[in-house]
């Protein structure tokens, strides 16, 4: 009965508020709003499944502002522009059939300074397309070189094809001197278009990764630097662990606009966090996301905290990572707060963004873990004064109730944020992809949805 009288009450709120204060049609805010309020609202329009999305389920920004969405059940990775613009010129990576003789079902994307675009399949394998090269066109590749040792004067040539090509490219005392270009066009095709860029059963991974078991290093979340670092990170689920790879030197290439660049691999160099359940440790990972500082965060699902931030710290020769969040200490660290997040991201400010799927909602966090407020839900303020009995006589008592309302959002699987501020949220099994952003920063290209 009790509860019947609570709903009559909130409908009624809601139907007064309606009467009396109608809201204008081009904005859509919630009963509480006023201008300035720091409330998240959803922007105009949604982006759906006439898009082609069927299950968007990671989502990335490229320094150019494109947006990359990860689409599995597609084999495809939609770009479109900050307007929503599907992007014609990146069909190369739609319905990904043969890639090193293989169907691929993305399922993780992210995209560093070099504009290489990195995603994953669940496999041991990272697949790599550049945007630049694609864009500027390739004009010719080293097929051979004469390397140089300065230090005994010793000379060797070896072609890209040979077994030593990536050691001396790579080895302290060896530089390339005379290069000798090819213009194969079967052998340009295939940079350009989608490659392998790592995989675990590489000879040169399974002897520097003592954990490697064939078939059984599934990686979950790939992550790359916001910086010009050489070097990435990803998740191996079957370990419950979280890996660095270094991108070591694969392949000289010259563009049609006469600039000479180098072709990078992924080398396994060490595993940065570990199985466990406590603070810093890595329990069935499930996003990963990493700042400009170098610090990493990641969400998983498994015991005990959902959310962690490590940090890197250098001792000696050596690179370790240690939490930079405790319980107790960091609100985000709070053991009963999230519902299986499945991904998390962080802005240029180091606020934190948490996709808390099961709830419906996305959290947000200042770079210390503080929360901030939540995005997908709404707020209303319920009026619950009431005439009590005091003696003989009846007292008002002035009390009111918080209720949530749960938005646009069903199952939020990924979420990244732009240099703007705004917050893209792949609903995966709506098959949309959802924007939101503060009311008091939304602008003319941005409005909120009706």
């Amino acid at each position: 009965m009790r509860q019947r009288i609570l709903y009559i009450i909130i409908s009624l709120f809601i139907f007064a508020c309606l009467e009396k204060m109608p809201l204008p049609s081009d904005i859509n805010v919630n009963t509480e709003f006023v201008a300035g309020d720091t409330t998240y609202l959803l922007i105009n329009p949604i982006w759906d499944d006439t898009y082609g999305f069927v299950t968007p389920i990671e989502i990335s920004i490229a320094p150019d502002g494109h947006i990359f969405i990860a689409d599995s059940a597609a084999k495809s990775i939609f770009v479109l522009d900050q307007s929503g613009n599907r992007l014609e010129e990146y069909n190369s990576l739609i319905d990904m059939n043969n890639i090193a003789d293989t169907i691929i079902y993305p399922i993780d994307i992210d995209i560093d300074q070099k504009m290489n675009v990195f995603f994953i399949d669940g496999s041991d394998r990272i697949y790599r397309w550049n945007q630049y090269w694609n864009k500027i066109g390739i004009e010719s590749y080293a097929s051979s070189a004469i390397f140089l040792n300065p230090s005994t004067g010793d000379t060797i040539q070896r072609s890209s094809n040979s077994i030593q090509w990536f050691e001396l490219l790579n080895h302290p005392d060896w530089i390339m001197t005379t290069v000798d270009w090819s213009n194969n066009q079967t052998v340009i095709d295939s940079i350009l278009s989608p490659h392998l860029f790592f995989e675990g059963s590489w000879s040169r991974n399974i002897f520097a990764d003592l954990y490697y078991e064939s078939e059984k290093n599934l990686l979950s979340g790939i992550s790359a630097t916001l910086g010009n670092e050489n070097y990435m990170f990803a998740q191996d689920r079957f370990h419950n662990r979280i890996i660095k790879l270094l991108m070591e030197r694969s392949q000289y290439i010259k563009l049609l606009n006469g600039e000479e660049v180098w072709m990078h691999s992924g080398t396994f160099d060490q595993t940065v966090v570990s199985e466990g359940t406590g603070a810093g440790t890595v329990n069935i990972p499930l996003g990963i996301d990493i700042d400009y500082a170098g610090n990493v965060y990641y969400s998983q699902g498994g015991e005990f905290f959902s959310i962690h931030k490590v940090k890197p710290v250098v001792t000696g020769a050596y690179t370790v990572y240690q939490s930079a969040f405790q319980e107790g200490a960091n609100e985000i660290m709070d053991l009963f707060r999230f519902v299986s997040p499945a991904d998390v991201a962080v802005d240029l400010n180091q606020n934190i963004y948490v996709a808390n799927t099961e709830a419906q909602e996305i959290q947000v966090f200042d770079y210390n873990g503080k929360f901030f407020r939540k995005a997908g839900v709404d707020e209303i303020t319920i009026d619950t004064t009431m005439l009590i009995e005091q003696g003989s006589q009846l007292v008002e008592v002035d009390t009111f109730i918080v209720k949530e309302l749960k938005g646009f959002i069903t199952s939020p699987q990924a979420i990244t944020v732009d240099k703007r501020g705004v917050i893209y949220i792949c609903d995966t099994p709506s098959s949309r992809v959802l924007r939101y952003r503060l009311s008091n920063q939304l602008d003319e290209d941005l409005q909120p949805l009706e």
